[in-house]
């Protein structure tokens, strides 16, 4: 069953390559307002058996809503030990598989990204999208599922976010049942413009109170 829900609001994006970030200073939204840099865990392998549709409302990682990873970290997963890793995007959307140079079927992968606003950001649209199920935590709150294989499509799910003053953490869970696995997402103002003026961060900060 496919599910769509936006607790506070969210969602949707598209296109290839990843390569590694090189900083966690001044990185920004692209022109069009799509994130492109991001902490990566990935390929997951989902149990023998499992839906894509089930494994996006199960945790492969315990709390993954509290997420708060840097490149470096360590995670042990099925007996097998991954490590995040900084990514950036060449294009528009992230794609796992180029950047783990290896194609995954029936797995799971995150991706973890840190929005610093200097001020209180309200009626943000949050647009997105991912191929094929995909799960989103905003500021540890679970606000988007969606439970079917599909293609990706810029600008699938929209909705509402409030970008709070200080760190505002995005989690980002992507199944791919088969072939392409990837995910995309962009932030615009209510008149649908893409914002420009917010920090992207690569690694966890304390927020500003």
């Amino acid at each position: 069953m496919k599910k769509r829900f936006f607790s506070i609001g969210l969602v949707a994006l598209l296109n290839p390559l990843l390569s590694q970030a090189d900083g966690v200073d001044a990185l920004k939204l692209d022109s069009e307002g799509y994130i492109r840099h991001w902490v990566m865990l990935a390929p997951i392998a989902l149990s023998e058996g499992e839906s894509g549709a089930d494994a996006i409302f199960k945790e492969q990682i315990k709390d993954e809503a509290a997420l708060r990873p840097k490149a470096g970290d360590k995670a042990k997963i099925g007996g097998k030990e991954l490590t995040w890793q900084n990514i950036t995007a060449a294009t528009n959307y992230f794609d796992f598989n180029a950047t783990l140079k290896t194609v995954n079927d029936h797995a799971a992968g995150y991706m973890v990204t840190y929005i610093e606003c200097d001020t209180e950001r309200t009626d943000v649209i949050m647009a997105v999208a991912s191929n094929d199920e995909g799960r989103i935590y905003f500021n540890g709150v679970d606000i988007y599922a969606f439970s079917e294989p599909r293609t990706l499509m810029l600008d699938a799910d929209k909705g509402k976010v409030t970008l709070k003053k200080g760190v505002n953490v995005v989690v980002f869970k992507v199944i791919n049942e088969q072939n392409s696995w990837q995910g995309a997402m962009r932030l615009l103002d209510k008149a649908g413009a893409p914002l420009k003026d917010l920090k992207i961060k690569l690694v966890p900060q304390q927020e500003s109170p």
